[in-house]
């Protein structure tokens, strides 16, 4: 038998091992919070994205959303952490505080991958200190729906199936009176009275009537800068389709299903509801921006964006690969789109792809002026501080005065900590 030299059996073995490493993939961890249709659409952008080249997989595990943040952060601070994730814009600023998102510029030159291709204030929202912390794929606002059926019935529609309605704080209630006078058994506008829709809602006239910046200055020790007058006079609107004029039922016990079973004339909530809609048999519905009541052109709204997760056993090859995963994702906006988000990228937004999609269109220009978040460590924190205060005002359990000086109080107390 004839026995090789040890020498040229460790040579043959390093270039066997030396051919595996070449002809392998990269493997790429990508975590995600959604669910539902959202992650369907997901899960076949990545199934096409791995199926359309043959040096790069990516992995998608499913992450419970109740907890997803909380096992991002633990995950990428013990160095166990995905290559790619999905965060809200909302959500950078505190990740890269505590120093767990990693700047993407330098890849995405090598790349191509051209921050100048996405609707310009999407891509602000991942701009800290001149460094883009992530890649947005979309925003998903808050609009208005109509069921058409109902407003025809109602006589709030045109003859072209167009709302009739001044846009103008009066304009927009008396939309709503007449809607209710004429169906008494029906919902003019369905919002639940707690939580985060009419805190969205309550967000979007703030920014229509001038508001200031929530906060301002440095991001993990800003000043608090709302402005006092201007969210008591938006909470005093809100509050009054609750009770002076009893156009939204209290405690609601699914707004979501009153307009699903055409209990409700209206509805707003967030774009991710057309996907609901849509696939509901019989419904016969609009997609409308939330009405710009005010001076300002705003509504509420956040982006989902692809960050890169900091990680001290990568490489450069990979860190690349992860910004080709995400130029590619943003490119199938269209595909995205189908769960009801504006998609992130100028051109797949004026593509005659993402126009011919029905109802997207109707309110795609709404990304142009969605009052995002403000940049700053406490963005989860302060939801949770305007909820519970602002709920006490649409119970009418405080007067708007109180809850606002409140407020801001807790807001104070909160960045100081």
């Amino acid at each position: 038998m004839l026995i090789l030299p040890f020498f040229l059996f460790v040579l043959a073995s390093c270039s066997s091992d030396s051919e595996t490493n070449n002809n392998a993939k990269i493997e790429l961890d990508f975590w995600t919070l959604f669910g539902g249709g959202d992650l369907s659409f997901m899960e076949e952008i990545v199934e096409e994205f791995n199926n359309s080249q043959d040096e790069i997989v990516v992995n998608m595990p499913a992450i419970r959303n109740s907890d997803y943040y909380t096992k991002l952060v633990t995950s990428v601070a013990a160095n166990r952490g995905p290559d790619v994730a999905i965060a809200h814009t909302s959500k950078i600023p505190e990740l890269n505080s505590r120093g767990l998102t990693e700047p993407i510029d330098d890849f995405a030159e090598e790349v191509g991958l051209d921050f100048n291709e996405f609707t310009k204030n999407l891509v602000e929202g991942t701009n800290l200190n001149g460094k883009h912390y992530g890649v947005p794929i979309d925003t998903h606002p808050f609009i208005m729906y109509v069921n058409n059926d109902l407003a025809a019935q109602a006589g709030v529609l045109d003859e072209n199936g167009n709302i009739i309605m001044e846009e103008t704080p009066e304009g927009y209630i008396d939309f709503l009176l007449k809607i209710k006078k004429a169906l008494p058994d029906k919902i003019p506008l369905a919002i639940s009275n707690a939580g985060a829709d009419p805190f969205r809602m309550w967000w979007a006239f703030y920014f229509q009537m001038g508001g200031s910046p929530i906060y301002s200055g440095d991001l993990s020790s800003p000043d608090v800068t709302i402005d006092r007058e201007i969210a008591i006079k938006a909470a005093n609107y809100v509050r009054s389709l609750f009770h002076e004029h009893e156009i939204v039922p209290l405690n609601l016990a699914d707004f979501y299903q009153d307009f699903q079973t055409g209990r409700a004339v209206t509805m707003t909530t967030g774009v991710w509801a057309t996907g609901i809609w849509e696939t509901t048999e019989g419904l016969d519905f609009t997609a409308l921006p939330l009405p710009n009541l005010f001076e300002q052109k705003a509504t509420w709204g956040d982006s989902h964006t692809l960050i890169m997760p900091i990680k001290e056993n990568t490489t450069r090859e990979k860190q690349l690969a992860v910004v080709k995963f995400m130029d590619f994702v943003t490119d199938r906006g269209v595909d995205w789109a189908e769960a009801g988000h504006i998609p992130a990228k100028k051109s797949v937004v004026e593509s005659q792809e993402f126009q011919d999609l029905p109802y997207r269109s109707d309110y795609a220009k709404v990304a142009e002026y969605v009052a995002l978040p403000n940049k700053t460590a406490y963005g989860d924190m302060s939801k949770r501080v305007f909820e519970q205060n602002l709920d006490l005002a649409w119970t009418n359990r405080e007067s708007t005065e109180k809850v606002i000086d409140t407020l801001i109080k807790d807001l104070e107390n909160l960045v100081k900590k």
